[in-house]
């Protein structure tokens, strides 16, 4: 028996998942898969995971729109393709020409991958440039910390190695704990 499962993704944790929530239920989604993290890469996103390790043959995978199921063409793809290799087809609800079940929406996939591909990467130029200007005017402190260099050594000193600092601040990689320790100095 075929199902159809929904995929529901925000990039920070204050957006809300109501909305995709909604309209994935209106589509007839079986189950609904949901996480809160960025789509520019697979990294860190365990329910999509979970979904491309349990969708099967006959299955159809459904977003609202396909920034949900990733922003990077390589990615875009290759999420494709790994669905399309267990039988299961792809749909976006706000872009009704993508429906991988047949040949012209694998078509029309590639080419909207790769156009909004060209979008993130024009947004990360002039993101660049903006910071580029600010820099040349001093008026850019740089991003904000999301870890306390203070709290690192401090754990450091309790005798916390690396990967524990790590888990207990809740950082993605020791390389955060080995930044915050060289900046944070002896």
């Amino acid at each position: 028996m075929s199902r159809r499962y929904g995929y529901a993704r925000v990039s920070t944790a204050d957006q809300s998942l109501d909305i995709q929530r909604d309209a994935l239920k209106t589509a007839g989604c079986d189950k609904i898969l949901e996480e809160k993290a960025s789509g520019a890469s697979r990294e860190g996103r365990g329910q999509l995971r979970v979904l491309l390790d349990f969708v099967g043959e006959g299955d159809a995978i459904i977003v609202t729109k396909l920034d949900r199921l990733a922003r990077s063409t390589i990615d875009m793809l290759e999420i494709v393709r790994d669905i399309s290799g267990r039988g299961a087809g792809f749909k976006s609800l706000a872009e009704p020409w993508c429906d991988t079940t047949s040949p012209a929406g694998k078509l029309m996939l590639t080419v909207f991958a790769g156009v909004a591909q060209f979008e993130r990467e024009r947004i990360k130029e002039r993101q660049r440039e903006g910071i580029d200007k600010a820099k040349s005017e001093g008026r850019y402190k740089g991003g904000k910390r999301r870890f306390d260099p203070d709290e690192i050594r401090a754990l450091r000193d309790q005798g916390l190695g690396p990967t524990e600092i790590k888990d207990r601040i809740g950082a993605k990689s020791t390389m955060t704990v080995y930044r915050a320790l060289e900046s944070a100095g002896p």
